[in-house]
């Protein structure tokens, strides 16, 4: 695990110019057919600096960033720490240091691949509210469109 850190240390900048947003027809359907509002509380676990809760944010969504790399979480802190709907948390997918049952909904953008799974599913258990739900979402792009 600490590699794994270590190699996203002094690229935050680089993350944010770098990576595209998600999908707005897919945001949209968070909302639309899912349900996500200004009454979904998100654990946005391996939010890095941020590009996916900006996104749970616009929705109205109170998200709490969790993040074990500094830089990464330093550069969401940056960006949202105005916000009183972003809590930026250090943090694992196996120790997000959350309350139990204290979300509607796990997210994981990107970073699912990183994580223990027996322990991320552990975690998610103690942290999701009754019927919560977990969503692990992947950006992938065409690289043979123009």
């Amino acid at each position: 695990m600490k590699d794994t850190l270590k190699k996203f240390s002094g690229r935050a900048d680089d993350y944010v110019a770098g990576r595209p947003a998600y999908a707005e027809e897919f945001v949209r359907w968070l909302a639309l057919e899912q349900g996500f509002s200004e009454e979904t509380i998100v654990a946005d676990i391996g939010s890095g600096t941020g590009k996916f809760a900006q996104q749970l944010l616009k929705m109205g969504c109170f998200v709490y960033g969790i993040e074990p790399n500094d830089d990464m979480r330093k550069k969401a802190e940056e960006n949202f720490l105005k916000g009183e709907n972003f809590c930026s948390v250090k943090g694992t997918a196996n120790k997000t240091t959350l309350k139990e049952h204290a979300v509607d909904v796990v997210t994981s953008a990107q970073a699912f691949h990183w994580f223990d799974i027996t322990a991320f599913q552990k975690e998610c258990r103690r942290i999701l509210k009754p019927d919560g739900r977990v969503y692990l979402i992947w950006n992938v792009r065409d690289m043979g469109k123009n």
